[in-house]
């Protein structure tokens, strides 16, 4: 329980924050618009709604994705979350509990990112927003790949479509996303207790921009290679050489988050933690 508390404690702390209100500003005033645009002016032109499951198809996009996965960067830039509370607490509940609750946040505030994200994108639709379990005439209709290009948008891939139900591609994303996202908040974690903070930005950044050059560079076997390439359910589960399985994507995620999470608390164990200022 101490180490849930610790883990709430730093939601507690999210209406404070500037950072926090930032990453999904982001989310609000860049990554999402581009996208949701050109679908409502679709649903003005024929007096049509939408339904909300977009932020799946999204993330099959290239640059859509590599901003949006830019953003969990900058919600755990501040790892290991040492601000003037953290010496308190760890005195308290001891290091191993506290450095628990650390790992608890990071899982927790990347499913958070995730849900939010997915909202805020539904939500842009408005007031063309529908509900409803199937994709919807709009999203089947501009799948299509001609209707993409008389509207300059960003293309909906209609394998998708056909492949999975929108609650399946939902919760398919989500979990490759909460992969990806968990293992570049541990990873900034661990290289930031031993490191300068600047360390833990650059490694999690060679990861983002591994997911770039595997798609720009048509070097899909490293796929494999890289987490952050996990969130574009397009190119997963295909049954081809070049594309993961789900069952590889969520059996080598659990395996790199235990080690790094067992990394951090042998870390947090061992290393003398000091106070940073929050970024």
């Amino acid at each position: 329980m101490s180490s849930v508390r610790c883990m709430a404690n730093h939601f507690r702390k999210w209406p404070r924050s500037p950072r926090i209100w930032m990453v999904f500003l982001i989310m609000m005033t860049y990554c999402t618009p581009y996208f949701t645009t050109t679908i409502r002016q679709f649903c003005q032109d024929y007096d049509a709604a939408c339904t909300g499951w977009l932020l799946p198809l999204a993330l099959t996009v290239e640059n859509r994705r590599l901003w949006i996965m830019l953003l969990p960067m900058l919600l755990f830039c501040d790892a290991p979350f040492l601000d003037e509370q953290q010496p308190f607490l760890i005195v308290r509940t001891g290091r191993l509990r506290w450095g628990a609750g650390q790992i608890l946040y990071i899982f927790a505030a990347s499913a958070v990112f995730y849900l939010v994200s997915f909202l805020i994108m539904a939500l842009m639709l408005l007031p063309y927003l529908e509900f409803s379990l199937d994709w919807g005439k709009v999203i089947r209709t501009l799948s299509q790949g001609y209707i993409n290009q008389m509207y300059a948008m960003d293309p909906l891939p209609e394998a998708v479509i056909l492949q999975y139900t929108p609650l399946q591609a939902t919760l398919l994303c989500g979990a490759g996303t909460w992969v990806a996202s968990s293992f570049i908040g541990l990873l900034m974690f661990l290289c930031n207790l031993w490191a300068r903070r600047e360390v833990g930005i650059l490694l999690a950044g060679c990861f983002e921009g591994l997911a770039f050059f595997v798609e720009r560079m048509a070097w899909f076997e490293g796929r494999y290679l890289s987490p952050v390439s996990w969130v574009n359910i397009k190119d997963i589960g295909l049954g081809t050489k070049w594309s993961p399985s789900w069952t590889y994507v969520f059996v080598t995620g659990g395996i790199l988050l235990t080690v790094l999470s067992a990394l951090i608390l042998f870390s947090v164990g061992k290393k003398s933690i000091e106070v940073i200022r929050t970024v």
